[in-house]
């Protein structure tokens, strides 16, 4: 299991360094894209992009401009992430690489450790995804929210 976690993280890695080059990789296709890589090692169908779910994204990362990690009460699943030059590709990285706190068998997290947002991620009941990204505050950080619908993360069932 430590070998496999190692070769998949170095991969994913590997990957997005060749796409990451700036402050890009922030479009539609980005995060469906960068989703669908994590979710097609499990047979998971990739999401589409959803307009909706991105404006409530969108105006939930405009209003927590603080960055504060705040989630947004809604009736979808939601992800978030800050950092500087968080980008589509380095948001869903950070996300995925919460898998090794994961319990498959018990599907729940490993003590102590947080594992919700990589089940959001590979969420099997879950279609759409919608995101937005606003620059912090602070200047040199920026917030992403995505939005999911189905939303995941489901008392007693398990991701995929």
């Amino acid at each position: 299991m430590g070998t496999w976690r190692l070769i998949f993280s170095l991969v994913f890695a590997i990957s997005m360094a060749i796409l990451y080059s700036s402050h890009a990789h922030n479009e539609p296709e980005d995060y469906v894209l960068a989703h669908s890589c994590i979710r097609n090692a499990f047979g998971l169908q990739p999401l589409c992009w959803d307009r909706k779910l991105a404006e409530t994204a969108q105006a939930w990362a405009d209003k927590r401009k603080d960055c504060v990690l705040i989630h947004n009460n809604v009736s979808y699943g939601e992800n978030m992430g800050m950092g500087p030059n968080l980008n589509a590709w380095w948001a869903t990285q950070m996300w995925i690489n919460e898998k090794p706190d994961y319990d498959y068998e018990k599907n729940e997290c490993i003590d102590g450790r947080m594992c919700g947002h990589y089940t959001q991620v590979v969420w099997g009941n879950s279609k759409k995804i919608g995101c937005g990204r606003a620059q912090c505050d602070n200047g040199w950080s920026y917030m992403i929210v995505c939005n999911y619908d189905p939303p995941g993360n489901v008392v007693g069932q398990k991701p995929y």
